[in-house]
C-alpha cells in the first residue's frame, strides 16, 4: 500500500513523468519485473458487485484469466532478455501486523454484504476465490505457483520471443514480498562486473512503494508502468457488462522524476554539498512520515489533505540549515534526524489545524438522517481535534500533549509510569524507521521486529527524546521467516479459518489458548479514523499476536495428520531460472488436464541458490552481452526533460480543482526555426508531411499546418475546414483573419502548456499536427500508422522535426532465399488439396519448386451440419406478445440505470447506481450483441439520423424473447412506471430515481431492485459481448458442436510442390495472389495462423465470427489450446478463442479460383479499404405478417 495518495500527487506536482504506454512504445526494455499479486486481485475479484457470490467461476478459468494478464503484460512491454515474476511470499512480522489488519477489515465486509443476501432470501453460490486467500500458505496460492510454471513452459514452446529470454519465477514459497525480491535483485545484478548501466528496467506494479523505491534503487533508466485509474464520481454496476475492458496502461519515467526533482531542489540554498541522489534517499524517508507498511503515520499527516505542501517547505528548510543529510546507504543519523524532527513538530500543529478543517467539512457533507457508520466516530475525532487545536493556539503544547495521549494511547504522560511508556513508544518509533529504511536499501533486517502500538508519537516528542539521547546505528537481531501456517494464524480471522488445513482450525475455536482468557481473534473491536476521512485509512484496533505463544500451540499441533499436499504448502521453496534448450529434457505434467495434455518441453529449470550475487552471476552469465553492446548505440531511450535546453524552472499553484497543490512549471528556450524553409518548400508537394512531435516523448504523424507572425503554411492540401480547432474560422478569409487565428492558436496553446507546467520563452511559429493514435497491419504484413484514427494537437514548431527516431517493425521481404530448414505453411494455386499443409522446406528444386517435407495436413471436415439455426421475432411482435409497447423494448434492450442513493451520504447502501438494461445495443457505438440481435442490410459506418433509425429494424432472437419475458414477469413495477412515461420521455430517460417506481417504500424497492439485479446478472446470455452491426458470428451452440470435430492429423511424407509459395514466421510472408486479392472470410471457412502474436504459427482454426469496426476482424477458435488466447466471452472452451485482423490468418477452405471470382464478383465482398464497406452479413428477409405466432426461423450467418 505505501503512502496513500503518493502516485496522484506525484503526477500533478511532475506532469510530464507520466504518460499513456501502448504496445509499440518506441522504448525497449531489457528486463521486465511483475509483481503479480496485483494481477490476482485484477483478475480474481469482479469489479461487477454481488458477482462473486452469485455465480461460482471454475477454477480453470480463474487460472487461465491470471495467467492471460500476465502474457498480456509481457506482450505489451516486449522486453529483450530478462523477465523476472514473484509472488509476495511470507512476510516479515512488521508487515504481517498490517496484513492482520486488512484482513480483518475485509472479513468484516464480507459479513456485510452476506448479511445483504440474506436479507435479499438470496441463496449464495460456493465462491472460488476470497480475498484473504491471496497469502502464503494458502490450497490457492500454492496450486497458483504451480500454474505460473507450466504457463512458462508452454510459452517458451508456443511463443518464439522467448528463445532469446530467461524467466526467473519466484513463487509465494519464497519468502519476502514481491517488491523487496524485485529490488533485491535489481540491487544484486547492479553490483556485477559486467552489468550494463545503459539497460533498460521496468516495473508492473500498482503500488505506490515501488516508485518511491525505484528512485532509491539510483539506476538511470526505470519506469513503472500500471493501469490507468478511472475516478469516475458514480459508478454504476451493470448486471449485463457486454463490453469487453480495453485496460489503458501508463508509464512512471523515473528518470524524469529525477529530473523534476532537481530541478526543483537545486535551488535552495544548502551549507551542504549538493546531491541529489542524497536528497532524494531524505525526501523517501520524509514520506514515510505520511504512511508506510510497516508503521502508522504520525497524526493529521495526509497528502490528500493538502498538508504534503506544508511538509515539503519544511523538509527545505531542514536542507538549508543542516549540517548532513538525514540518511546515507540506508542508514540514519541521528543529530540531523533531530533537526529534521524539530522543523516537523511546528508543521504538526498545522496540520491539525488543516485536518481540523477538512473534517468540520466532512461531517457537513454528509449530513443525512441515514448516515450511522462512522458519524459519531467523526464526532470524537473532531472533539479531539478541536481541543489540540485550541492548545496549540494558546502556546500549551503540555496541554495538548496529554489530551493526545490520553485519548488515544491510554497513557497519562505527567506521571512516571506514563513517562515511560511513552519512551517506550518514541523508542520502538525510531527503530521502526530504521528499520523501514533497511529493509528497502539492505534487504529484511528482522522476521520478527514489529511496531507494537497502534499510534505514532508526537514529532515535538521525538524531538525532546533525540535531544536527550545519544543514539548510534540502531540494529536489529537475527531470525527466521515465519512458518506459512504461523502467518497464515498470525493475519486470518476466524472466518478464514477454512483456509488452513484443519488440524490448525482447532486454534480458532473458543477454549483455545488464542481465544481465551485473552482472545487474540475478536469478533468485535474498534475503528479510529485517527484524522483519516476515508474508511480504508482508519485504524482497526485487532490485538497484537503473542507471538511465542502462537509458536508454542502451533507446535502442538500433530503434524503428522497433514497430507502430502498440505506439507508440501507449509515447505519453503526456491526462486528458479527458466532457459530455452535444444532437447527435450523435461517431462511436465498438465496442470489444467482439461486443456492441455502431459508432455515434453525444451525448457530447462534451473534451481536458484537464494545467494542473491551468485542468482545474479548465473542470470548475467547467460546474456549475449556482445549482442546487448551492439543494440546500445541505437537503443531508444526513455525520454528526458532536456531534450531541449530549460531555462528556468518554478514553483506554482495548479490552476485547475487541486488549488492547493503545486506544480513544476519550467520555461523551454526558444530555437531558430530554419526548419520553417524547409516546411514552406514541402508545401508546394503533393504528399504529406509526417514528422515526429511532442515533449518530452515523441510522437508520429503528419503536418497540417504552420502559423507565424509572418507566414500561413498549409500542407498537403489541408485546408481551414479540415482544422477541427479552426472551425470558427472556416467561412473566413485567410488573408483577412490571419492575425486572429495566430493570436487564437498561439493563446490556445498557451492555455494547454501552462497546464502541463510548460512554457516558452518565444513562441516563433505554431504548428497544427494530426498524430496517429494506433498502429495497424498492410496488406503486405507490414506495420504502418492508420491515418484516419488520429488526434489534433497544436504546438510550438520547436517540438517538431522530420527525424525519424523509432522504426517501426517492418517485416517485408523480397525474395523467399532463406526458407530453407525452415517451418513453413505450403501455398498452391493450382493444388488447393496442399493449401495450409505444415511441413520444413528441405530444398530448392527451381525458382519457384520446393521439396517440403509435410508434418501435419488439413483433414477436409465439412462442418456445414453442425451449424444451429435460430428463430427470430421483430420487436412488434415481441410487444404485442408481451402487452408492452415497442418503446419500452427498446429501452429495455438498452441502458436503464436506476439511482439508489448517494454513498457519502448513506453508508447502509453498497451501491449508488444499477444498470439493469440488457445492454444488448449501443446505438451511439452502433454495436449490439449478434447472439441476441441482428439487424437486415446494417451499415457499419451510418452516422446521425440513420444509425439510430437502423435499430428500429432490429429482431430479437428467441433467446433474448424468453429473457425479456421473464424480465417483465419478475419487475412489473418497473413496467408500470415506464408505461405510464410515455413514448416521449423514455427517449430522453437516463436515470430513474428508485423512488419514482417504489414511491411508498423505498427500503423495500432497494431490495427488490438488488434482487432482480443478482438474477439479470445470472443469466448465461448476460456475458455475451457487443458487436459492430455489421457483424456476424456463429452461436456458442455451433461453435461447441465445432471444437468436437477432428480438424487435423499428423502425417509424414515428402512432398514436391509445383509452383508453391511457402510462408514462413520471421518473414511475415504473403502470397502476391492474397496481397492482390485479398479474400474476406467467412463463416465457417477453415484457416492457417501466419504469425506467433494471437495463436502458434501454423496453428489451424475455424472463423466463427466476422467482426466489422471500419477494419475487419475475425473470430478464430482454434484447434488447440494456446496462453493468450480467450473464451471468446464464454462462447467456447477456455485458451480456444482470438479475435484477429483477417490478415493475420490464411484461408484454406476455397481454392484460388473461388477467391479470384469471389473477389471480382462475390456479393460478400467489396474491397477492404478503411474507406470502402468492408462486409455487409446479408440475411432472408422475414416475412411481413402481423399476427405472426411462430417468427421464421432463418438461419444466423
Amino acid at each position: 500500500m505505501g503512502v496513500p495518495n503518493f502516485y496522484s500527487w506525484l503526477s500533478k506536482r511532475y506532469p510530464m513523468c507520466k504518460y499513456p504506454f501502448t504496445k509499440h512504445h518506441g522504448h525497449q526494455i531489457d528486463f521486465l519485473y511483475l509483481d503479480m499479486n496485483q494481477v490476482i486481485y485484477k483478475c480474481a475479484t469482479n469489479q461487477t458487485i454481488l458477482k462473486d457470490y452469485m455465480i461460482e467461476k471454475s477454477v480453470e478459468a480463474l487460472w487461465t484469466s491470471i495467467l492471460n494478464y500476465i502474457d498480456a503484460i509481457i506482450d505489451l512491454v516486449d522486453p529483450k532478455l530478462v523477465i523476472y515474476l514473484t509472488f509476495d511470499g511470507v512476510a516479515p512480522r512488521a508487515k504481517a501486523n498490517q496484513q492482520r489488519q486488512r484482513r480483518f477489515a475485509s472479513s468484516k465486509g464480507d459479513a456485510k454484504i452476506k448479511q445483504l443476501l440474506k436479507q435479499l432470501d438470496l441463496e449464495q453460490q460456493n465462491q472460488t476465490f476470497k480475498n484473504n486467500q491471496i497469502t502464503a500458505g494458502t490450497e490457492f496460492m500454492y496450486e497458483l505457483n504451480e500454474q505460473v510454471k507450466f504457463f512458462i513452459y508452454r510459452k517458451f514452446q508456443e511463443d518464439q520471443k522467448y528463445n532469446n529470454l530467461q524467466v526467473i519465477f519466484s513463487g509465494s514459497d519464497v519468502p519476502g514480498e514481491g517488491e523487496h525480491k524485485i529490488l533485491e535483485f535489481m540491487r544484486a545484478i547492479k553490483k556485477q562486473q559486467n552489468f550494463n548501466p545503459n539497460w533498460t528496467h521496468c516495473i508492473y506494479s500498482a503500488d505506490a512503494d515501488l516508485i518511491m523505491l525505484g528512485l532509491g534503487i539510483n539506476l538511470k533508466y526505470v519506469s513503472i508502468i500500471r493501469e490507468q485509474c478511472n475516478m469516475d464520481q458514480i459508478k454504476t454496476q451493470i448486471a449485463c457488462k457486454r463490453s469487453v475492458e480495453q485496460i489503458k496502461f501508463e508509464l512512471i519515467n523515473l528518470q524524469i522524476v529525477k529530473e523534476y526533482l532537481d530541478l526543483e531542489y537545486q535551488k535552495i540554498n544548502m551549507k551542504i554539498t549538493y546531491n541529489i541522489d542524497r536528497i532524494i534517499d531524505d525526501f523517501l524517508l520524509l514520506f514515510f512520515l505520511i504512511g508506510n507498511d510497516f508503521l502508522p503515520r504520525v497524526y493529521c499527516f495526509d497528502i490528500k489533505q493538502g498538508t504534503v505542501e506544508l511538509l515539503i517547505q519544511t523538509f527545505k528548510q531542514f536542507l538549508e540549515q543542516c549540517d548532513d543529510y538525514v540518511t546515507e546507504d540506508g542508514w540514519i543519523n541521528w543529530k540531523s534526524m533531530s533537526l529534521l524532527v524539530k522543523l516537523l513538530s511546528v508543521f504538526e500543529i498545522k496540520a491539525i489545524e488543516k485536518r481540523l478543517e477538512e473534517l468540520k467539512k466532512q461531517m457537513k457533507d454528509t449530513d443525512h438522517p441515514e448516515y450511522l457508520d462512522y458519524k459519531l466516530q467523526w464526532q470524537d475525532e473532531l472533539k479531539i481535534l478541536d481541543a489540540l487545536n485550541i492548545q496549540f493556539a494558546n502556546n500549551n503544547s503540555v496541554v495538548a500533549r496529554k489530551l493526545f495521549y490520553e485519548n488515544k494511547c491510554k497513557i497519562d504522560v505527567d506521571t512516571e509510569n506514563g513517562k515511560k511508556e511513552l519512551n517506550k513508544i518514541i523508542e520502538k518509533y525510531l527503530e521502526g524507521f530504521q528499520f523501514v529504511l533497511s529493509y528497502y536499501y539492505h534487504g529484511i533486517p528482522s522476521w520478527e521486529w514489529y511496531y507494537c502500538y497502534y499510534y505514532s508519537p508526537m514529532c515535538l516528542d521525538i524531538y525532546a527524546y533525540l535531544s536527550n539521547i545519544q543514539l548510534e546505528k540502531i540494529q536489529f537481531s537475527q531470525s527466521k521467516p515465519y512458518d506459512p501456517y504461523q502467518q497464515l494464524l498470525l493475519i486470518l480471522p476466524p472466518h478464514n479459518a477454512n483456509l488452513l488445513p484443519a488440524p490448525f482450525r482447532v486454534l480458532y475455536d473458543q477454549q483455545s489458548p488464542l481465544r481465551t482468557p485473552f482472545d487474540y481473534y475478536p469478533d468485535e473491536y474498534e475503528v479510529d479514523p485517527f484524522g483519516a476521512i476515508w474508511e480504508h485509512q482508519f485504524i482497526c484496533k485487532v490485538p497484537f499476536m503473542n507471538s511465542n505463544l502462537l509458536v508454542s500451540e502451533f507446535q502442538k499441533i500433530d503434524q503428522s495428520q497433514l497430507n502430502e499436499l498440505e506439507r508440501k504448502r507449509s515447505t519453503f521453496g526456491h526462486a528458479y531460472l527458466f532457459v530455452k534448450t535444444q532437447e527435450k529434457i523435461t517431462k511436465v505434467k498438465s496442470i489444467l488436464p482439461k486443456i492441455f495434455k502431459d508432455k515434453k518441453y525444451r525448457t530447462k529449470q534451473i534451481q536458484l541458490s537464494g545467494d542473491i550475487v551468485k542468482d545474479g552471476q548465473e542470470v548475467l552469465s547467460r546474456i549475449n552481452l556482445q549482442f546487448q553492446q551492439d543494440q546500445i548505440d541505437n537503443l531508444p531511450k526513455l525520454p528526458s526533460l532536456f531534450v531541449l535546453k530549460i531555462n528556468k524552472s518554478w514553483l506554482s499553484n495548479r490552476k485547475d480543482k487541486q488549488k492547493n497543490q503545486k506544480i513544476l512549471s519550467i520555461e523551454l528556450a526558444s530555437k531558430n526555426i530554419e526548419f520553417l524553409n524547409k516546411i514552406e518548400e514541402a508545401s508546394n508537394l503533393i504528399q504529406k508531411y509526417n514528422c515526429f512531435g511532442g515533449y518530452p516523448q515523441n510522437y508520429y504523424g503528419e503536418l497540417a499546418l504552420v502559423v507565424s507572425k509572418n507566414q500561413f503554411i498549409f500542407l498537403k492540401n489541408y485546408q481551414l475546414k479540415n482544422i477541427q480547432i479552426l472551425q470558427e474560422f472556416r467561412d473566413d478569409i485567410i488573408k483577412e483573419v490571419q492575425d486572429d487565428i495566430y493570436d487564437f492558436l498561439k493563446s490556445t496553446l498557451q492555455i494547454k502548456l501552462e497546464t502541463q507546467g510548460l512554457f516558452i520563452e518565444k513562441i516563433n511559429a505554431i504548428a497544427v499536427v494530426y498524430f496517429y493514435k494506433e498502429i495497424v497491419r498492410n496488406s503486405d504484413r507490414s506495420y504502418d500508422y492508420n491515418m484516419l484514427k488520429v488526434r489534433e494537437e497544436v504546438m510550438p514548431l520547436e517540438w517538431i522535426s522530420d527525424q525519424k527516431i523509432v522504426n517501426l517493425m517492418d517485416y517485408r521481404i523480397q525474395n523467399q532465399n532463406d526458407l530453407i530448414n525452415k517451418k513453413v505453411i505450403v501455398t498452391s494455386k493450382d493444388n488447393n488439396q496442399i493449401n495450409g499443409s505444415i511441413g520444413y522446406a528441405q530444398k530448392k528444386a527451381s525458382e519457384d519448386q520446393y521439396i517440403v517435407k509435410i508434418l501435419r495436413q488439413l483433414n477436409k471436415v465439412n462442418s456445414d451440419n453442425k451449424v444451429k439455426n435460430y428463430k427470430y421475432f421483430d420487436v412488434n411482435f415481441v410487444a404485442e406478445k408481451l402487452n408492452i409497447s415497442q418503446e419500452i423494448i427498446h429501452y429495455l434492450l438498452g441502458q436503464v440505470k436506476v439511482f439508489i442513493g448517494d454513498k457519502k451520504k448513506q453508508t447502509d447502501i453498497i451501491v449508488q447506481q444499477i444498470d439493469i438494461g440488457f445492454n444488448a445495443v449501443h446505438k451511439g457505438k452502433n454495436q449490439l450483441v449478434p447472439e441476441l440481435l441482428r439487424i437486415h442490410e446494417a451499415q457499419f459506418d451510418s452516422e446521425g439520423y440513420e444509425r439510430f433509425r437502423q435499430f428500429e429494424k432490429a429482431e430479437i432472437s428467441e433467446i433474448l424473447f424468453n429473457d425479456i419475458e421473464e424480465y417483465v414477469k419478475r419487475l412489473p413495477e418497473l413496467i408500470v412506471y415506464l408505461k405510464s412515461a410515455g413514448k416521449e420521455k423514455l427517449r430522453s430517460l437516463h436515470q430513474i430515481k428508485i423512488s419514482d417506481i417504489f414511491k411508498d417504500d423505498v427500503q423495500n424497492g432497494i431490495n427488490v431492485i438488488l434482487k432482480f439485479y443478482t438474477w439479470l446478472l445470472t443469466l448465461p446470455t448476460s456475458q455475451y459481448t457487443l458487436c459492430n452491426v455489421a457483424s456476424s458470428t456463429y452461436s456458442s451452440q455451433t461453435i461447441k458442436a465445432l471444437e468436437k470435430l477432428k480438424q487435423s492429423e499428423k502425417v509424414q511424407k515428402t512432398l514436391f510442390s509445383h509452383q508453391c509459395w511457402l510462408i514462413n514466421l520471421e518473414q511475415y510472408y504473403v502470397p502476391p495472389l492474397m496481397t492482390e486479392h485479398p479474400k474476406i472470410h467467412q463463416l465457417g471457412d477453415r484457416v492457417v495462423a501466419l504469425n506467433n502474436d494471437y495463436s502458434n504459427f501454423g496453428a489451424y482454426g475455424i472463423v466463427v465470427g466476422i467482426i466489422d469496426n471500419g477494419q475487419i476482424m475475425v473470430e478464430i477458435v482454434w484447434d488447440k489450446p494456446r496462453f493468450g488466447q480467450t473464451d471468446l466471452g464464454g462462447r467456447c472452451s477456455p485458451l480456444r478463442g482470438s479475435v484477429v485482423h483477417f490478415l493475420d490468418v490464411f484461408n484454406i477452405t476455397q481454392s484460388w479460383q473461388e477467391q479470384l471470382y469471389t473477389h471480382n464478383g462475390g456479393a460478400q465482398v467489396q474491397g477492404w479499404t478503411y474507406k470502402q464497406k468492408v462486409f455487409v452479413p446479408s440475411y432472408d428477409k422475414p416475412e411481413n405478417k402481423k399476427n405472426q405466432n411462430k417468427p421464421k426461423q432463418v438461419q444466423k450467418q
